[in-house]
């Protein structure tokens, strides 16, 4: 349905370039634009009404409709080839003049579109009117109908936290963690067992984090199975997480036996913990279990599967059941009615809601997935008879179920869920299918592939909105209706939301994932092959697929695709080999993590002129091709390669409509990178002060976000005097720099202090990174400072003052690091309210810092504190006891002295043992 955004806004931008030579033409545009959008709005009606899945007529409609708009984004496309390719290269005034007679045969070209659509549109307006009179006479209404009160609804509640609900465990941690308390060497592994979306993923990382079963262990791992079994990648994960200061090695052993030696020594060396979720089959766990000391450790292995057979002989069996219908109907409230929950007290029709509540928690079957997507469903009617309404459709939706079995069950509900969804949200949901299963999904990322799909609407812009914005309040419902779950917080890897970015990645639940593959197959949305099942062959000719996503593993060859394609979607693919050229109306190419042969892109990829975009981010290229850097419309380059330079031509300046550029370390063939010219640019990202003309960086007027590694003075002048400050007010949303390689205290004190109030008081700066000497001072603090700065690292710097009292009263900073002679003072004071925000400290190598002080109330979200070769440090401070938050304190290379102040010896703690106890996990490191 997203084609008026895509295919007609390529044929219009080819024309108006050609509006001088093609008198008329935009006619002939406009008449094809109306056809599609006549498609466009009649399939959107469509898809609102509630007989839309169960009417057989309905469905034979839709296809007729979708299939002419197929026929018409293909009669529009293969014009604009033809124009196109023919003027690519257009520069005397003889190809002019040759140019002008080709116009006029592409004239005949223009009518003969209008002749092919001339019957798409007789035959839209022909259904169109069978459609309406069809519903005017049944006289239905809309169940997912999107009313200016439920954008209302949506908009108030979106700066609300997206948090997932948990009901009716409560006995079932207890007693889980007390069996993997338990010192029981013969039944070391606890399997908790059960159907899917039953809630044995959540239960277990309720038992995972829990704060008794952190403390018990020396070291923690989790994985996900899944359906796709590679034991080298598993033991790899679990290896890495309880070695993580191997972290590097780790990556390079390959060999299984190898790996399964490793983990067995290290776990009977190593009291560890590890989770294996969701694993499906026995031979899997027969494959794995070798790695594990079963009965000879103390180490505990939990384990998730919907086989009960698994492991039976070494494992206690954990069945989970379903929940009450108490349970049930919590569970349905907190998701339905979070107002229930907040100060605006009881409702008046509780009572009422209950009674038809607890009626869908027993057609949902008392499972907690599917009643978590029907809540999500209900969270925007607020009514008895809207609620009334959900269930009596849920009983014409489930009549055909009775007597299946419960999964069947559970997969119509989901499928319900699916249905009464907006529009707007079926093709973005429908997209997270081409992603890998149990996959951490970059939201960014999400953002710009829904954008250069054309699933983001413009006309959804709100005021002051941009299509990110949109792009990210779509997910943000996509999680209040439980179909997808997001993260703001990732502390293990340093990622943190701010002001701009709500989510910093999203995961979908493998039975909504399920979900996504089949109803995409169905409606000819996306096909995803998994080739690690499937064989080393993507085979894709069918020409009704248009978007195509492989999940590659190793060998990977095109062959047979589509010509038609207009997405294609490669993770994990090696020796990849496709004539690209015959791909011609391809708008979005993603190669991430692919091997190239001699890390060459074929050139070809230059000549699809339709591409929007296209990423080889951790794919071994080392050189972008000329051709590419002609391509007109592209829109999003990710060159966030692996390999460690890459050339990258100046030519690149010829992209006009380049919004979002990353980079990896970048060579450029002849001198700095030039930007000047690239007026649409947005996004940069990882540029280097080295290879780029500093000096265009004030041209970019659409600039949204700068991330920038600057390394010497003339570019950091740039940045925070020509950057910063005079874009702050306007596009310039965040900043993100890493400052190194020269001395910021050689310019003298008041031009560096000068030079940090300005970064300081800038509105845009999120992350800041110095390894730079600086000066004495930090500069004094004003109210107004780093506002939305999250994560600061200062290394080098040489403070004497407390820098703390300062850094104290950032608003919104997450992750502090003070390393290598940052502060060069003797004593450091957090007050009652400093870091009302930070989750993450880190002090290394600090030669000086004699005392610490910590007073209540300080730093009450701190989750993480690490303290390294902080040699002259006396004692960890007091005020620890009072951070209830904190999860993990790491003690690194210190005193023995300091050391044994928090240890326990023969069950005699040390004197400082009480201010930690507290934290579940506390490692003390040589």
């Amino acid at each position: 349905m997203q084609i008026v955004q895509v295919a007609v806004q390529t044929l219009r931008d080819l024309l108006i370039e050609e509006a001088k030579f093609l008198y008329g033409v935009s006619d002939q545009v406009e008449e094809v634009e109306r056809d599609l959008k006549t498609i466009h709005c009649v399939l959107k009606d469509v898809d609102q009404r509630p007989g839309r899945y169960s009417s057989a007529t309905i469905r034979n409609y839709v296809a007729e409709l979708k299939d002419m708009e197929k026929r018409a984004e293909i009669v529009l496309e293969k014009y604009a080839v033809d124009v196109k390719s023919k003027r690519q290269h257009d520069i005397t005034l003889k190809e002019k003049l040759k140019r002008y007679a080709c116009i006029q045969r592409e004239c005949l070209n223009v009518h003969q579109v209008g002749k092919e659509t001339e019957a798409i549109r007789s035959s839209v307006a022909k259904l169109a009117s069978s459609l309406e009179s069809m519903f005017k006479s049944t006289g239905e209404g809309s169940l997912s109908s999107t009313s200016a009160n439920n954008e209302d609804l949506l908009r108030q509640r979106y700066e609300h936290e997206v948090e997932p609900h948990f009901v009716g465990m409560e006995k079932d941690i207890e007693h889980l963690v007390s069996l993997v308390k338990l010192d029981n060497d013969e039944k070391s592994v606890i399997s908790i067992s059960g159907m899917g979306g039953l809630g044995k993923t959540t239960l277990a990382r309720k038992i995972y984090h829990h704060k008794d079963v952190q403390a018990s262990f020396e070291a923690r791992a989790w994985v996900c199975i899944s359906q796709q079994f590679r034991p080298e990648t598993i033991l790899q994960e679990i290896l890495m997480q309880i070695l993580p200061e191997e972290k590097e090695s780790i990556k390079n052993i390959t060999n299984l036996r190898e790996l399964v030696r490793k983990l067995y020594h290290v776990q009977k060396q190593k009291k560890c913990f590890v989770v294996m979720d969701d694993i499906w089959e026995r031979k899997h766990w027969e494959a794995l279990m070798p790695a594990f000391p079963i009965p000879e450790a103390d180490s505990k292995l939990l384990l998730t599967t919907r086989n009960e057979n698994i492991a039976s002989k070494q494992r206690i069996l954990y069945k989970l059941d379903f929940l009450t219908e108490d349970q049930g109907w919590e569970l349905l409230r907190k998701i339905a009615l979070p107002e229930v929950y907040s100060s605006q007290g009881p409702r008046a029709d509780l009572a009422q809601l209950k009674d038809i509540g607890e009626k869908i928690v027993q057609k949902c079957g008392r499972l907690p997935l599917a009643i978590s997507v029907i809540g999500g469903i209900l969270r925007y009617k607020q009514t008895w008879p809207e609620w009334e309404n959900v269930s009596n459709n849920m009983d014409t939706y489930l009549r055909h179920g009775e007597g299946v079995d419960e999964d069947e069950r559970v997969a119509q509900v989901l499928d319900l869920s699916y249905n009464v969804l907006p529009y707007y949200l079926k093709s973005c949901f429908l997209y997270l299918g081409c992603f890998k299963e149990d996959e951490e999904i970059n939201t960014e990322r999400l953002y710009l592939l829904w954008m250069a799909e054309g699933l983001i609407a413009a006309e959804e812009k709100g005021q002051n909105e941009t299509l990110r914005d949109v792009a990210q309040r779509y997910l943000n419902e996509l999680a209040f209706r439980c179909m997808v779950q997001v993260r703001r917080d990732d502390i293990s890897e340093g990622k943190f939301s701010t002001v701009y970015n709500k989510f910093t990645s999203c995961r979908l639940h493998d039975l909504m994932r399920d979900l996504c593959l089949k109803k995409g197959e169905e409606e000819g949305f996306i096909k995803v092959m998994d080739l690690s099942q499937e064989g080393n062959t993507a085979t894709a000719n069918n020409n009704n697929i248009r978007r195509l996503a492989i999940l590659g593993d190793y060998g990977v060859v095109l062959e047979e695709i589509n010509t038609c394609l207009r997405s294609l979607l490669v993770t994990r693919g090696s020796h990849i080999t496709s004539d690209f050229k015959k791909i011609k109306f391809l708008k979005t190419l993603k190669l991430e993590k692919c091997e190239f042969e001699d890390g060459k892109l074929p050139s070809e990829v230059g000549k699809l002129i339709h591409l929007k975009y296209l990423s080889l981010f951790e794919s071994n290229v080392e050189e972008l091709p000329l051709s590419v850097c002609y391509l007109p419309y592209l829109q999003t380059l990710d060159l966030q390669v692996t390999s460690e330079r890459m050339i990258l031509p100046n030519a690149i300046l010829n992209l006009k409509r380049l919004r979002h550029l990353f980079l990896r370390i970048v060579y450029v063939v002849n001198g700095k990178l030039i930007l000047d010219g690239l007026k649409e640019l947005e996004t940069v990202v990882r540029l280097n002060s080295d290879f780029v003309r500093t000096a265009d960086l004030p041209k970019l007027t659409n600039l949204q976000l700068l991330d920038m590694k600057v390394r010497n003075y003339e570019a950091l002048s740039v940045v925070v005097d020509q950057v910063m400050t005079r874009l702050r007010e306007t596009r310039l949303r965040e900043t993100h720099l890493y400052i190194e390689n020269f001395n910021l205290r050689s310019l003298g004190e008041v031009l560096a202090l000068g030079i940090w109030r300005k970064m300081l008081t800038s509105r845009s700066l999120i992350t800041l990174t110095m390894v730079t000497p600086i000066g004495s001072n930090f500069p004094s603090y004003q109210p107004g400072m780093c506002p939305n700065l999250v994560k600061l690292e200062l290394h080098q710097s040489g403070f004497e003052g407390d820098v703390m009292q300062v850094l104290g009263n950032f608003p919104m900073l997450k992750f502090l690091v003070l390393g290598n002679g940052a502060f060069i003072g003797t004593e450091m004071i957090c007050n009652a309210i400093a870091f009302p925000q930070l989750k993450h400290l880190s002090l290394e190598k600090l030669p000086y810092l004699e005392k610490w002080e910590v007073e209540q109330g300080a730093m009450p979200n701190l989750s993480y504190l690490k303290i390294e070769r902080c040699f002259k440090l006396e004692m960890i401070p007091d005020g620890l006891r009072f951070i209830t938050t904190l999860q993990e304190l790491i003690i690194e290379c210190m005193r023995k002295k300091f050391n044994d102040r928090l240890s326990v010896v023969n069950d005699e703690p040390g004197e400082d043992y009480h201010k930690v106890r507290h934290i579940p996990s506390i490692k003390l490191l040589d």
